[in-house]
């Protein structure tokens, strides 16, 4: 059956083939990109969103907790099968290896359940998704991955339904309002260029001052810098903090990428996140 891309996913797509075009290097990855996008997004995401009332939702912000922590937050778990298995067989449809096909199994015969899988998650422990990886006989990188693709379409959507709670609401921590994971990227949006830090697992964007550092506050400017890549000065570049190690990678954007296309420019800037790890950078 053809499934009717979305706009989003759509452009994401040639946007996909652009960068492959013009990077012929990162075509594995591209491939992998290329094949989950449409499934994630083909359906809409079931799951209702948290009921949050907004005086709650101004206290938690106010007291730096994100949005979903804590909340109640049951998942279609047919839906999250369907995702998860399609990107474990488009794993090993590209990459072959027995890992892609003991992530399957595992959650075919209730060894890693999403409900509980999704709570380690907006908890903030994303060693717990390592530590039940490992005592499966799991790969945990790859299980971290694929539990990112399989929770971002339902993430994304209680992300942007809970997004006028946000408002008015100042958030100045580098971590997400709304799930509490570290950003993804940051846009120097239009022409005010105003930085705009995103998360890569619920694509949720705040505004952060150019001159602060996500993971430790750090504002002196004499331990906060970038490096770029020849001729991506005013396009691509990694703010770096000397005072923690770590960096954020940073794109200039006339407007918010969409969720789909946020996937996409996080493969873009791969070759920052090498160039961070060969410097001794890190995220989180």
């Amino acid at each position: 059956m053809t499934h009717q891309l979305s706009q989003p996913v759509g452009e994401a797509l040639l946007e996909l083939v652009r960068l492959v075009e013009a990077r012929p290097m990162l075509r594995d990855h591209a491939r992998l990109l290329d094949k989950v996008l449409p499934a994630l997004f083909e359906q809409a995401p079931a799951e209702a969103v948290p009921a949050l009332p907004a005086e709650s939702a101004a206290a938690k912000l106010a007291g730096g907790l994100p949005l979903l922590r804590g909340e109640d937050t049951p998942l279609d778990e047919l839906m999250f099968r369907s995702r998860w298995l399609t990107v474990c067989r488009v794993l090993e449809e590209d990459e072959g290896g027995d890992a892609p096909r003991a992530l399957a199994a595992a959650l075919r015969e209730g060894r890693l359940r999403p409900q509980e899988l999704l709570a380690e998650v907006l908890a903030g422990r994303p060693e717990g998704i390592h530590e039940r990886a490992q005592s499966l006989g799991l790969d945990p990188a790859l299980t971290a991955m694929v539990l990112r693709f399989t929770l971002f379409p339902v993430l994304a959507h209680w992300a942007a339904a809970l997004a006028p709670s946000r408002q008015g609401v100042p958030w100045e921590r580098g971590y997400c309002p709304t799930c509490g994971s570290w950003p993804l990227l940051a846009e120097f949006r239009g022409l005010e260029q105003l930085r705009y830090l995103r998360c890569g697992l619920c694509a949720s964007e705040w505004e952060f001052p150019r001159l602060l550092c996500a993971f430790c506050a750090n504002r002196d400017h004499r331990q906060l810098g970038y490096f770029h890549a020849e001729g991506e000065e005013s396009s691509r570049r990694a703010a770096t903090c000397d005072a923690c190690g770590g960096y954020v990678k940073t794109l200039t954007t006339l407007a918010a990428l969409t969720a789909p296309a946020l996937l996409v420019a996080d493969l873009a800037t791969l070759h920052l996140d090498l160039a961070a790890a060969e410097r001794g950078y890190f995220v989180g």
